[in-house]
């Protein structure tokens, strides 16, 4: 019986392919469809979807849509009896997701409702773990690999969403594949679509977790590193990537992860491994985290540099942001770190005032403007007219303006210092009440910090315009 089936299966097919008069073909079809929906163990099942796999793949529109048509009913038939073809099924259904034009409309619905069913089968509560057992998890991951380069933004996705449900639901059975995933989900991160990039960033996202102790409170584990300094990496092949992507992928990271954890991670990599790039790399993490929604929490950490961890934090972001003097401003500002900022603006005599750096403190003029650094503007007026905090941050502010042309970001600053009192000549007192001196953080150590770098930034500027203007010898 079990043969005969199977063999009246193929027949039809073939008949349905060669012969044209459809709707005899549809109409015993489904009438054989509906034989093993009342019996569905006359027929065996094994053999039957592994033809139904190969006509799907047919570029007949008339054929794809009833083979595809078929597993979508024996989905629901025979439950998790499929899934040990689900590698198959994949390599059937996903290119059909790319399918706009009406003509192909129910060939994607079907294929969508094929891979809806396969993923709720495969997470089902009730019989999780020996669902899983049924797939062959390295034939499956092997398909979708494939499908992560496919040119279809739907397709890609969907790989996408099934890659992150099974490291979801199965991440000890799916940590074996970690490794092998990462490159190929690095460079879905340059996809020109929006969806794609997120979709990829909660799939890396949910790998670091799933495979790694979320509960740790150590940031500096070596997955971390080794993801952000490939990520680094990345930033630093393509400069078209690095401003049009960048600081999405780094926003949603920290929303999808740590993001004192991140921030602590990039700014160890930038303080110890030798990056040409990184005052730029800086310059960009430091606006993300002065002006982002996502950042939020962590500007408020900052904010309190008396606390010991958020002290930890101040420290180990300086000394990647000194790379970028006016970066470094900028934490110091938002740390209410103002003796040093005072101190850092007498040094700037000499920095390379080049046109990009004007524009920074163009844009740091604009910040101070902004409801961000709202507490600041109150400190210069605070009701201890000749406290230790306002005298700092006035001088430091001077000295900014000092910095600029007279340009429109001049007259900004100008006009609200002159909203300032006068603290020109006035005894300043006990330096133990301002924040900074509170912090315990030695700040002086941190100057020197600042000196070092930026000669090693003067230093790389002079040896990349001599490489312009003399380049070596091939």
């Amino acid at each position: 019986m079990y043969l005969l089936y199977y063999y009246m299966f193929h027949i039809f097919i073939c008949v349905y392919i060669y012969i044209y008069n459809f709707f005899r073909c549809e109409t015993t079809l489904s009438q054989f469809l509906k034989t093993i929906k009342s019996d569905s163990s006359s027929v065996r099942m094994e053999d039957t979807i592994n033809i139904l796999i190969i006509h799907a793949q047919s570029p007949n529109e008339l054929i794809k849509s009833i083979a595809i048509t078929w597993i979508r009913e024996f989905v629901q038939i025979f439950g998790p009896n499929v899934l040990p073809h689900a590698s198959g099924i994949f390599t059937a259904i996903l290119p059909c997701l790319e399918y706009n034009v009406d003509s192909k409309k129910n060939i994607k619905e079907c294929a969508v409702s094929v891979n809806n069913s396969i993923m709720s089968l495969i997470s089902s509560s009730e019989h999780k773990s020996q669902n899983i057992e049924k797939i062959d998890l390295r034939s499956v991951m092997e398909v979708l690999s494939q499908y992560l380069t496919h040119n279809s933004v739907h397709t890609k996705i969907a790989v996408l969403k099934w890659i992150h449900h099974l490291f979801t639901h199965f991440p000890s059975e799916m940590s074996p594949h970690a490794s092998n995933l990462g490159a190929n989900l690095l460079g879905i991160l340059s996809d020109n679509s929006d969806e794609v990039v997120l979709q990829c960033l909660s799939v890396l996202a949910e790998i670091l977790n799933s495979t790694y102790n979320k509960d740790s409170n150590d940031f500096n584990k070596v997955h971390y590193r080794k993801f952000l300094l490939s990520l680094i990496n990345l930033f630093g092949e393509e400069k078209k990537f690095l401003d049009n992507r960048a600081s999405l992928i780094i926003r949603q990271l920290c929303v999808l992860l740590n993001a004192e954890y991140i921030y602590r991670t990039f700014s160890e990599i930038i303080d110890e491994e030798v990056i040409k790039f990184a005052s730029t790399m800086v310059r960009l993490l430091n606006m993300i985290l002065l002006t982002s929604p996502e950042l939020f929490e962590l500007r408020n950490a900052l904010r309190d540099i008396t606390n010991e961890h958020s002290a930890s934090l101040f420290k180990c972001l300086y000394r990647s942001w000194a790379h970028c003097p006016v970066s470094t401003l900028c934490l110091c500002l938002l740390t209410q770190s103002y003796q040093h900022v005072s101190q850092l603006v007498v040094l700037f005599a000499d920095v390379e005032i080049t046109l990009e750096l004007l524009n920074e403190l163009d844009k740091l003029v604009q910040l101070i403007e902004s409801p961000i650094f709202a507490s600041l503007r109150l400190t210069l007026v605070s009701k201890a007219n000749n406290s230790a905090d306002a005298q700092h941050l006035a001088h430091a502010l001077f000295g900014i303006l000092m910095l600029l042309p007279q340009t429109e970001a001049f007259n900004l600053l100008k006009n609200r210092l002159q909203c300032v009192p006068n603290y020109w000549g006035q005894t300043r007192i006990n330096e133990e009440n301002s924040l900074q001196h509170k912090s315990n953080i030695d700040f002086d150590v941190l100057l020197e910090h600042f000196k070092k770098v930026q000669k090693f930034q003067r230093t790389l500027r002079i040896q990349q315009r001599r490489n312009i203007i003399l380049p070596e010898d091939n």
